[in-house]
């Protein structure tokens, strides 16, 4: 596996365990929201053109393959949000749509339970709440 993940945006994203809490898209756009233990997140996309929600237990080549996941992945503490380089899902959606998908980014969202991918032409906005 060629991808490279590096983490997002490490100053907007307080560190804790976070969860899925839920999944909002709709005409205003997607969102993700992730339930901490002493912190709650919203991240934002605009628009999303592909989004896959899968269970981690699913997913065991990815965490396996990428180094850069590793350290967070011991205790699922952190930051769970990293953009994701050289990507075999955008190469996936790039080949879906007949090439038409050249400029979207890979977003990852790891939590203890879940992995969700968003391929998006905007970058997400973070909101933290308690």
């Amino acid at each position: 596996m060629l991808e490279k993940w590096h983490e997002y945006n490490q100053t907007d994203v307080p560190i804790d365990t976070y969860e899925v809490s839920e999944v909002i898209q709709n005409s205003e756009g997607t969102v993700i929201k992730l339930m901490g233990e002493k912190n709650n997140m919203d991240i934002t996309f605009g628009f999303v053109d592909s989004l896959r929600i899968t269970d981690e237990g699913r997913r065991i080549r990815t965490y396996n393959e990428n180094e850069s996941i590793q350290k967070y992945r011991e205790n699922f503490i952190g930051n769970p949000l990293y953009k994701v380089e050289q990507s075999e899902y955008f190469e996936w959606i790039k080949k879906e749509s007949a090439g038409f998908s050249t400029d979207l980014e890979h977003y990852a969202i790891i939590t203890e339970n879940d992995l969700i991918d968003v391929l998006s032409t905007f970058p997400p906005t973070i909101t933290n709440y308690v």
